[in-house]
């Protein structure tokens, strides 16, 4: 019974019906809590509704049943870190991506690409939060001085009671301003409406023609993003530059090149999506 609603589900899934999805999932896993893949198809159902919070629960109900380190574990942890990008949580985010990277490059796992993809993602919105953070607390901080001068200013009989409420309002509802126009403005630059376009050259990957998250480097001494240079090579069997036959074993790590290019995303969070 309990796949049958599965199997229901998948049908509305691919309808686009999420919603309907969504129940079936439900009744699915109250008929069989102990199946992982009911957990994860209803988040991928609350995935495409945004239901954030409920998407968490769900990837952590299926890594508990499967474990971390199982191998069928990382459309969960993949499907974890979305929710708690949602969530407005990127270190967490970035946390469980980076782990489950690692193991997928292991298994060699399809969800190596999109686990890549949400590292990048959680250093731009760790490198933008914080930013965000100390600014504000800039402005709250100019706010204090400037409602402690006006107290002073009380206290001395320069300005009355009334004066006092007045001035400290519009000054408290300048910050506020300020603050809003700052969010605003931050929101803006995230959805990619505000990008510099300066990445260093050694940085970007000669396939994908992105800043490199996983660099690796070939015999003919080029360095490559992994996910790009390993289906290029598992396809075409050579060195793309000198084009003589090699192999995925083949490849190196690029420490010093990771090092460089997540250093640089951490400072340049726009670089993710240039």
């Amino acid at each position: 019974m309990a796949q049958e609603l599965k199997a229901k589900g998948n049908e509305l899934f691919k309808q686009g019906d999420y919603i309907g999805a969504e129940e079936y999932f439900s009744q699915a896993i109250l008929k069989d809590p102990r199946d992982p893949t009911f957990f994860t198809n209803r988040a991928i159902s609350r995935i495409k509704l945004e239901k954030w919070a409920e998407v968490e629960q769900d990837a952590r109900a299926a890594l508990a049943i499967y474990g971390t380190k199982n191998p069928a574990s990382l459309k969960s942890s993949y499907y974890l870190a979305t929710a708690l990008l949602g969530l407005q949580r990127p270190q967490e985010a970035h946390d469980v991506a980076v782990e489950a990277y690692e193991l997928s490059l292991r298994e060699k796992n399809a969800q190596t690409e999109n686990l890549m993809r949400t590292g990048k993602e959680t250093a731009r919105l760790r490198e933008s939060n914080e930013t965000l953070k100390s600014v504000e607390l800039l402005i709250e901080a100019d706010l204090a001085r400037s409602i402690a001068e006006l107290q002073a200013q009380l206290d001395r009989g320069e300005i009355g009671q009334i004066g006092f409420n007045e001035d400290q309002s519009a000054l408290r509802a300048d910050a506020e301003k300020k603050i809003r126009t700052l969010r605003e403005a931050f929101e803006i630059s995230s959805k990619g409406e505000i990008k510099e376009r300066v990445v260093p050259d050694h940085l970007v990957d000669g396939i994908t023609f992105e800043v490199m998250y996983d660099p690796v480097i070939t015999p003919s001494g080029t360095s490559f993003d992994r996910v790009g240079i390993v289906k290029y090579v598992e396809k075409a069997g050579v060195d793309p530059i000198t084009r003589v036959p090699m192999t995925v074993k083949d490849l190196r790590p690029n420490y010093a090149l990771k090092a460089a290019c997540a250093e640089f995303l951490e400072k340049n969070g726009w670089a993710v999506d240039w």
